[in-house]
């Protein structure tokens, strides 16, 4: 939510991961994903390709990393430093 997007489509967003990579949300292992700014002003939920997003910023267009490993081992982290866990 930081980076813009509203509650609605943060949630449309992690339904559709949850129905394509399930592993995601047990352990934080799977495919990384990004959000494209479609030609119709849509966001599209893609997997990470590192060149589609570097052409993608060069167009002028928004890419949103959704790297749910990454913000798994933080969160572990932090809980952690409160002894709790996942």
């Amino acid at each position: 939510m930081a980076t813009g997007i509203s509650f609605d489509i943060a949630c449309f967003i992690v339904k559709h991961l949850k129905e394509q990579e399930p592993e995601l949300f047990i352990s934080g292992k799977g495919k990384r994903f990004m959000l494209l700014l479609s030609q119709d002003d849509s966001l599209s939920l893609v997997e990470f390709d590192r060149k589609i997003a570097i052409a993608s910023l060069d167009e002028g267009k928004a890419v949103i990393p959704v790297w749910l490993d990454v913000i798994y081992q933080k969160l572990q982290e932090k809980l952690k430093a409160l002894n709790l866990e996942l």
